[in-house]
This record gives C-alpha cells, structure tokens and sequence, in this order.
C-alpha cells in the first residue's frame, strides 16, 4: 500500500502575505480619507517602481525617464476620457477603453524609444533617458491642447460597466459607505496584486531568464542564441506598461494632473524607490515606493509638532526638504552598507535571509537580487 500523502502546510511567507491582504482589504473600513489619500498615492508608485525594478534590477537598463511614461498614461487617458471644453481637447471615450488605451499608446511610446537602449547602456543610457525627461516636460507644458499647459487638466472618473469609481455614486459594504477613495482602494489593491504576480512570473519564465543573462554578459547572451535587441527593447516596453499605469491609478486619485507630478524630481524619486527597496527585486519595490511617496505627506501632517519643522515661512526645513534628506540618506547607506535594501527586511521576516548573487556589469547586475 502506498503511503498517505502529506499535505504541506504553508510557510511563513504565505501566512505573512495572506495576512496582509486581509489587513489590506479591510483598511477602507476603519481609516480615514487621509491615509486612503497615502495609500493609494503608494500603490500607483509601487506599480510603476515594479515595472522600473524589472527595467533596471533584471534588465540591466539604467532609466532615468521612468515619470515619463508614467505621465503619458495620466495625460492620455485624460485626453482618451475627457471632452473639449476650452483650450483642451478629449475624445470623450467610455472610461473603461481610456485606460487601456493609454496603457497601450504608452507602452507604443516605449517601442519608439526602446532604440536607445539598443545602441547605449549604462551610465550613457541614463544620460540619453535624462534628455526624455526634458522633452516630455516641454511638451507638457506647451501642448496645451492636449495636457491644458502649465495649469493641468481635469481627469474624469472611471466607469467600469456598473462600477462607478466617483462620487456621484455611494457602494455600502457591510454598513459601511464606499465613496471614491474607499473604491479607488479596492481597485488601486487589485491593479497592484496583478501587477506583482504578473512580474513575478515574468521574472521566474524564459524571459526573465534571458533578461538576467543579458544583463551578465550581453556577448554571451547573444552567442547562446538570446536576441539582445529584442530583449532589451522588450524590458522598455515592460516598465512603459507599469509606468502608465501607475500614473493613470495616480491620476484617477488626484483628480488632476499637473507637468510638475511627473518631471525629473519624479524620476530620480522613482529610481530610489527602487535601490531602497533592492534594486532587482520585485516585492523590494513595493515597500521602497510606500516609503518614499508616504514620508512627505506623513512629515506634512504631522509638521506642527516636528522640531525645526513647521508649516510657517519661519520654518528651518520644510516638510518636503526634510523627507528628501531622510530617503536621499536611506539611499546613500543603502548603496554603501546594504545592497539587499528593504527587501532583505522582507526576505528575514518571510523565512531568513536570501543569498545574494554578485555579478559583473555595473551598478544594475551588481547589486540584482530575485524577488
């Protein structure tokens, strides 16, 4: 007779993951509008820092233009969504075909600008990516009819179907009201599962592993038969697709979108999203993006009773300044001290510590860890 199979019991990574989705979950029943506010703010940044954390951990593609796709899927599903009223103009597409559409005009956004990696890499790929930034940050500013100029346009609300993520109408779950925050909640909650499992199993497949070799050696990529170009054109294309839509999950939140949210400061944040997180991991980029997009608004609620800190012109540093010392010096130790980032946080709390690989290529392959 054969022996009873055993059932495995799951480990702790399972029990932790499964239990922060439940707290998760059920965070728009007992916060307030504020930390819905930072949460969202989180994870439309979290997915945009996953799909840069491919580009740049796995790929090897140092990027510094990441805020630009992610301002090509505000702005075009504002134009997709919107109607013309004035000096801006829309299309007044449903919602539900405006989002994808921005995604995927974004993500053809990507193939164009995918070249550039093909030819360059490295510290000139991220000088070449620099210059995007610029010409997206003019063209925002002075295509008025399209992005409404310095002054931003108004982004609609989405409508999936019966689901109406607006104010116009009330969701009541278990007593509780659902406005457009607790909504967004839900949906910015089931954008950013998918766009994790989706990148992990990238990541694990074929793909992943021609990106990882590529990002070794590309001379000996290329003579075990992996297509360089093609690969590298398809991790731009990837972190286009993460970043637009991170910046439509940014543009439903804030109702607006403004040049300014997606300019070089934007970029540079992303990018320490991702080393602060460890560069190369995938579940690294969701806590580096939680800590550095939910620092300023918390140090800003909380100026009053911080020293040295206050909401008065009086002020020694103010509450944005100071954010940015605190993560620009979490960047520094990180890239001195601890390669591993916040995601070796996570690996000890999940089952002890990974081991990390070191390889040669530069500062992306360096430090690249899975996860």
């Amino acid at each position: 007779m054969s022996e009873p199979t055993r059932r495995r019991l799951p480990g702790r990574g399972q029990v932790l993951t499964l239990g922060l989705l439940a707290v998760a979950v059920a965070t728009p029943f007992y916060v307030g509008p504020f930390w819905l506010q930072v949460g969202l703010t989180a994870m439309a940044y979290a997915v945009a820092a996953i799909g840069l954390a491919i580009q740049v951990g796995i790929a090897g593609q140092l990027s510094l233009a990441h805020a630009v796709f992610m301002g090509s899927g505000a702005y075009l599903y504002a134009f997709l969504a919107g109607t013309s009223t004035g000096q801006v103009t829309g299309l007044g597409w449903p919602t539900w075909l405006a989002a994808p559409g921005a995604i995927l005009l974004t993500a053809l956004l990507g193939a164009v600008c995918s070249p550039i990696s093909a030819r360059l890499r490295g510290l000139y790929l991220g000088v070449a990516s620099l210059g995007l930034v610029f010409i997206a940050n003019h063209v925002m500013q002075r295509f008025s009819a399209l992005t409404g100029g310095p002054g931003g346009r108004e982004v609609p609300a989405l409508r999936l179907g019966p689901l109406d993520f607006s104010d116009d109408t009330t969701w009541v779950i278990a007593n509780v009201p659902f406005q457009q925050a607790e909504k967004l909640w839900m949906l910015g909650l089931a954008v950013l599962a998918g766009a994790y499992l989706i990148a992990r199993r990238m990541a694990a497949g074929r793909g992943g592993l021609a990106l990882h070799m590529m990002r070794d050696n590309e001379i000996a990529a290329a003579a075990m038969g992996i297509s360089v170009w093609r690969h590298k054109a398809a991790a731009f294309v990837i972190a286009a697709v993460y970043g637009a839509t991170g910046g439509v999950l940014l543009a439903l939140l804030t109702g607006w979108v403004v040049p300014e949210s997606f300019g070089f400061d934007a970029s540079v944040n992303l990018l320490i999203m991702v080393v602060i997180g460890g560069l190369g991991s995938i579940r690294g980029a969701i806590p580096g993006a939680i800590f550095v997009s939910a620092l300023p608004l918390l140090i800003a609620r909380q100026a009053q009773s911080i020293p040295l800190i206050s909401g008065t012109g009086d002020s020694i540093l103010g509450p944005g300044t100071l954010s940015t010392f605190l993560y620009a010096g979490l960047f520094i130790v990180t890239i001195m001290f601890a390669s591993g980032g916040l995601d070796r946080l996570v690996a000890l709390a999940v089952g002890g510590p990974r081991p990390q690989r070191r390889i040669a290529g530069g500062l992306p392959g360096r430090y690249a860890q899975e996860g």
